[in-house]
């Protein structure tokens, strides 16, 4: 073999092992990132439910269920108490009263809420079935929630505004006297600001029923200010016969009004209730399930 045969083999060798090493590099690198890819999947990826999650989201799921039922029978107290407080107590005490029991029953909306808070953080939700049930249950106990919240509201302002400074005006005042024009103006004034103030921050509902009282309060109201305006004895006495007979025709709107504000607080009432309990029913079926693939996964139910 010449020298230049052993050189140009030597080359060739080495091209070959240097295609050899790139390819090697290459290979190498592909694996890597490979690797790289797989292991950031594997360690990014959600961790698999576990049967023991669901088993305790479901009793969370009860727990909250459970405490929305305690709502009814605390407002229910609350109107008793309060209504019966703002029939003769001074103002500070009916203060007090709506104090401590709007006090308990806002603890308990926090609570409720604090419940709900804790369930969105289980590992359960990884599970898109029940993360998607449980978006709709938190909806409509939140809704619960608000709308118990907004009775007590609703339940303070009807009762110290038209049980409060309009109660006299039907009850106390003397048809006979003959203050009596004055005496309704003076108290329908205080009673027509009570229900101005009442109105804030109450529910459609409730807004329409105070609306509806004060348009018939107003209505009584301006017909014995034309007796106070009238000038002459006569125009005076046919104006106070027209107050009178106006009078006598104001349980008709005022019933209706009350008999829509109870149907409408009915209705509401009864939708909340029932989209929450079809929200529960909907998520309880779900967990049931999962606990059954569990079930069917593990032979004897016995998969944790």
């Amino acid at each position: 073999m010449s020298d230049s045969q052993a050189l140009g083999d030597g080359t060739e060798q080495a091209r070959g092992k240097g295609r050899r090493n790139v390819i090697i590099v290459v290979v190498v690198a592909l694996v890597a990132a490979a690797l790289g890819i797989g292991a950031w999947w594997y360690f990014s990826r959600p961790a698999d439910v576990q049967r023991a999650d669901v088993v305790r989201f479901d009793k969370e799921r009860s727990i909250v269920d459970n405490s929305m039922n305690l709502y009814d029978p605390l407002v229910q107290e609350f109107t008793a108490r309060y209504t019966n407080v703002s029939k003769g107590d001074a103002l500070e005490e009916q203060d007090a009263v709506l104090k401590r029991e709007a006090d308990l029953l806002q603890r308990e909306s926090a609570a409720n809420m604090a419940k709900l808070d804790r369930m969105a953080e289980s590992p359960a939700l990884q599970d898109p079935a029940v993360s998607d049930a449980f978006g709709k249950f938190k909806e409509k106990y939140g809704a619960v929630v608000a709308y118990n919240d907004q009775r007590i509201i609703n339940t303070a302002s009807i009762t110290r505004s038209v049980g409060g400074p309009c109660g006299p005006l039907h009850t106390e005042l003397n048809l006979q006297s003959e203050n009596y024009s004055a005496e309704y103006v003076k108290v329908a004034d205080a009673c027509l600001k009570a229900i101005a103030e009442a109105k804030d921050g109450t529910d459609a509902e409730t807004n329409k029923l105070l609306t509806a009282v004060e348009g018939v309060i107003k209505g009584q109201r301006d017909k014995q200010q034309e007796v106070l305006d009238a000038d002459e004895d006569l125009v005076r006495i046919a104006k106070r016969t027209l107050a009178a007979a106006a009078m006598l025709g104001i349980n008709e709107p005022l019933n209706k009004a009350r008999t829509e504000y109870e149907a409408a607080v009915k209705e509401k009432s009864t939708k909340v209730v029932a989209d929450a309990n079809a929200a529960n029913q909907e998520l309880e079926k779900v967990l049931k399930s999962r606990l059954e693939q569990f079930e069917a996964a593990s032979g004897d139910g016995d998969q944790s």
